[in-house]
């Protein structure tokens, strides 16, 4: 990573650590999630930042870029339909039977799809439209934030001492 993201992150401290996992929980390209929250526990570790509080972080800014998705595409799907191009034909029984498929076996395969790169980025705004109920998918975005950004700033806070 660059010197100038290290001093950002130095300089702003925790706030620049939880805004930066929230851009890129809505949706800011750039870096790949991953090697983020992987950077983030290697300079935890470096500058002895409080390494439970950056995983709190993480994780809170995980779970609140996936609620802000979520809710905005689940309260706006009125909105969307209403604006859907008239060539853009999907039957209402096929999102039915999509829905259901999500939704089955009390969230397994949101579960998984939150767990699996690339495709997670794009879950918040599926289940949104979809209308998955909010209880299921926040039970699913507290645990999978927990596993993903939580383990990855762990891996990064133990691979540490690897490189140096």
């Amino acid at each position: 990573m660059s010197p100038i993201l290290t001093g950002y992150i130095l300089t702003y401290g925790y706030l620049a650590i939880f805004g930066l996992v929230l851009l890129q929980e809505l949706g800011m390209p750039g870096l790949p999630n991953e090697l983020v929250l992987f950077y983030f526990g290697f300079i935890s570790h470096q500058f002895h930042l409080n390494f439970p509080l950056v995983i709190s972080l993480a994780v809170l800014a995980d779970i609140t870029g996936s609620f802000v998705l979520y809710l905005l595409f689940y309260h706006g799907k009125i909105w969307l339909v209403r604006i859907k191009p008239k060539w853009l034909r999907v039957p209402v029984h096929k999102i039915n039977l999509l829905k259901q498929k999500m939704a089955s076996h009390d969230g397994r395969n949101i579960f998984m799809a939150k767990l699996t790169p690339f495709v997670r980025s794009y879950i918040p705004v599926v289940a949104g439209l979809l209308q998955v109920q909010p209880a299921l998918y926040g039970r699913i975005v507290f645990f999978t934030a927990i596993i993903w950004s939580g383990g990855w700033v762990t891996v990064g806070w133990l691979l540490q001492g690897k490189f140096y």
